[in-house]
């Protein structure tokens, strides 16, 4: 689900929610994609997945922001990959 706010204890997924990921597989399937990941291997309630009005990397998008780190050309079927590799490792 998307937050609107942060719990500053949790890791922040940042998902770009602009007109060009969004048209490209970023926003809502990839958030949803997210977090089915997170749910999957239970750590979902270590993470908060949110929208960001725009990251502003129109041209490497669909872009996730995972603790200040940027990924670029994300899609759905990342999430996996992604979930296992990058936030596992940063979950305190």
């Amino acid at each position: 689900m998307t937050q609107l706010f942060y719990d500053s204890d949790k890791l922040r997924i940042r998902v770009c929610g602009g007109m060009n990921c969004s048209a490209n597989g970023g926003g809502r399937p990839l958030e949803d994609a997210l977090q089915h990941a997170l749910e999957a291997i239970g750590v979902a309630d270590a993470v908060e997945i949110y929208r960001a009005h725009c990251l502003g990397e129109c041209q490497n998008g669909p872009c996730v922001r995972i603790a200040g780190e940027r990924f670029y050309h994300v899609q759905p079927a990342d999430a996996n990959d992604l979930v296992r590799e990058e936030v596992l490792p940063r979950i305190k």
